[in-house]
């Protein structure tokens, strides 16, 4: 059994997600600490050019398959490429993001191959020489540490922006692995989800069961991508609410969010969900509207880079962490900031 620590790349149309260097980035770091080597697998297109990326990050080495079949298919043909490479070389750790694609992967390869598997990571660490894994417990209240036991890969999947990235200004050496051909069976990937959708605007639709529901523009950055988001709470009332929040995400071009409050209440999609239980974000500015700010949803949002918050409630809890606070009632304070956005932009 290898000592090496590797990290899954994620490339969608041949651009690599900030995940990805996240990944490398810690991979990197664990074996330094260990003494041991770095990889990262990049399966897809453009992997030339994700390999450039990926050993700025400090990994040693990047095995690239490059084909079409990546993008052609959903999940299989990643599978098998990872697998062969696994059982090939038979690394002690591999990193995945907590992407739907990393998910995926890593489930069907956990499967395959009968490895062990983490999933909701939010650090990870060598102490005496073993993987320390840290998991957040009980609503993000609790965070509880774990290690694998026996012998055997293991696969470690972290939350998107757990990890920083640290481009350390190395260059990997690239080992081009060949494309498995299409699968006879596989799902095929028609078209990118949502692209009929693209160009419209935020919108009240209706859930499964009836209720009325605020779709989001289907344009809009991820929100692990994102490097501005507006997110709304509670304190929006209904998901009418949200129509002021998509103003002034459309505004300032960014992506909407919300608290799980928001979600549970099934004013929003899932997701959109910032916090412990949905997604982790790090983008340059984070408007919260009517957010409390519990620290479940702080553990998704808390390392943004200037956190502005509107809430009425003076006594709210975000107004103890962000930035910037507005004591006021967001149906005023978001509409004038949206309109002061535009005027000077010129829009």
């Amino acid at each position: 059994m290898a000592n090496d620590i590797w990290a899954l790349a994620e490339i969608n149309g041949g651009r690599l997600a900030s995940i990805s260097l996240q990944l490398a980035s810690k991979a990197a770091e664990l074996a330094g600490t260990l003494g041991s080597s770095s990889a990262a697998v990049a399966l897809g297109t453009n992997t030339q050019a994700a390999a450039t990326d990926l050993g700025a990050c400090g990994v040693q080495t990047v095995y690239a398959s490059e084909g079409s079949v990546y993008d052609e298919y959903l999940t299989q043909p990643h599978v098998e490429a990872l697998a062969a490479l696994i059982q090939q070389h038979q690394p002690r750790l591999v990193l995945f993001g907590g992407t739907n694609y990393g998910r995926d992967v890593a489930a069907r390869l956990a499967a395959r191959l009968g490895l062990g598997i983490e999933y909701n990571v939010g650090d990870v660490a060598i102490e005496n020489g073993e993987v320390m894994m840290t998991v957040p417990a009980f609503g993000g209240s609790q965070a509880v540490k774990m290690a694998f036991q026996g012998e055997g890969t293991r696969l470690l999947g972290a939350r998107p922006n757990a990890f920083p990235t640290n481009r350390v200004g190395g260059t990997a050496s690239v080992e081009n692995v060949p494309a498995p051909a299409a699968p006879s069976n596989g799902a095929k990937v028609s078209g990118p989800f949502g692209a009929e959708g693209a160009a419209e605007a935020g919108h009240l639709g209706k859930a499964p069961d009836g209720h009325d529901i605020w779709m989001p523009a289907a344009s809009r950055a991820k929100l692990e991508e994102a490097q501005i988001i507006v997110s709304g709470g509670r304190g929006l009332g209904g998901p009418q609410g949200f129509a002021q929040i998509e103003d002034l995400a459309t505004a300032l071009g960014a992506s909407v969010g919300a608290s799980r409050a928001a979600v549970d209440a099934g004013w929003v999609p899932y997701a959109h969900q910032v916090g412990q239980t949905g997604k982790t974000v790090k983008p340059t500015v984070y408007i919260a509207c009517g957010i409390s700010g519990a620290v479940q949803h702080k553990a998704g949002m808390g390392t943004s880079g200037l956190i502005i918050a509107i809430n009425k409630d003076k006594d709210a809890p975000i107004f103890s962490f962000c930035d910037l606070g507005i004591v006021g009632d967001l149906n005023v304070v978001v509409p004038q900031l949206t309109a002061l956005v535009k005027a000077r932009k010129g829009s």
